[in-house]
């Protein structure tokens, strides 16, 4: 029996998880040194520390709900995240289960896998690494998420070209172009009614996605603006940028490359033109 203890002891002690466990007020009575790394706390510092103490106000109250349930006597499963002190985020996968003496409850255990790596991992597999938007995959998923789904909602889509890029390339050079890219990005980013919907989805070419939309003019409008914006900023100091834009609403029965024809098809419009304008189909 002993040997099988120093044998769990052991496993709790070396494993990349936090495993703690807390009594009926929520005060720690065992942390393992993964859960000392993790909250820059030891094991002697966290014993009768409460868990708000040991991992902030924040992480302490967003859990309160099922810390509750899992002293009532229920396993309680879930994903989450929390800021560390030091301003890092800490994603995590945790398992709540209750300890059970004599038919009373005595506290629970809890073990946290951190999944910090497998999000961030994810993250950059959806980013565009120059501006930090949406990449053409991302674009991809939720394109095929909204045209599979079966809401009565309406939704937009724009394409967004920036005129003569290659020329700015040629005679400025790729470092400046690149900052002009990421310049585009961040005012797409600070307007808050696109700001999770823009990407990157190649070369000088963004899209912006517009979920429940209003109608045609509300679409037109939006697109409107950033193409205002672009022109009246200063993204690069050698060189005013403009950008030609494609608009189209989803209809009924689109399929991607029936959509994505009408909004290329708009956008070619916008060049053929004169650039520097929106248009619809």
């Amino acid at each position: 029996m002993q040997n099988r203890i120093q044998t769990y002891k052991q496993l709790t002690d070396s494993a990349p998880i936090l495993c703690f466990s807390v009594d009926c007020d929520l005060r720690y009575t065992y942390v393992n040194p993964f859960f000392s790394k993790v909250h820059g706390v030891s094991l002697q510092e966290a014993l009768g520390k409460t868990i708000e103490q040991v991992i902030g106000q924040e992480g302490f109250l967003s859990n309160l709900p099922r810390y509750k349930k899992a002293l009532e006597g229920e396993t309680i499963e879930y994903e989450s995240f929390f800021t560390k002190r030091d301003g890092n985020p800490h994603y995590y996968r945790a398992v709540y289960t209750p300890i059970e003496y004599d038919g009373a409850i005595q506290g629970f255990t809890g073990i946290v896998i951190d999944i910090t790596a497998e999000k961030e991992l994810k993250r950059l597999s959806r980013t565009d690494p120059l501006t930090n938007l949406h990449n053409r995959r991302s674009f991809e998923s939720n394109l095929a998420h909204l045209l599979k789904s079966n809401s009565e909602s309406q939704h937009g889509l724009i394409f967004l070209d920036i005129d003569f890029f290659k020329a700015i390339n040629d005679q400025f050079g790729h470092s400046v172009g690149d900052r002009a890219l990421i310049s585009i990005g961040e005012l797409l980013k600070k307007n808050t009614q696109i700001r999770n919907n823009a990407y990157r989805i190649g070369g000088e070419e963004f899209a912006v996605i517009f979920p429940d939309i209003e109608d045609q003019n509300t679409l037109l409008e939006a697109a409107e603006h950033i193409r205002r914006t672009i022109e009246t900023s200063t993204i690069i100091p050698e060189r005013q940028l403009t950008a030609s834009i494609g608009a189209a609403l989803f209809k009924a029965g689109d399929e991607r490359h029936t959509l994505l024809k009408r909004v290329d098809i708009a956008l070619y419009q916008s060049k053929d033109s004169g650039r520097n304008q929106v248009c619809f189909i």
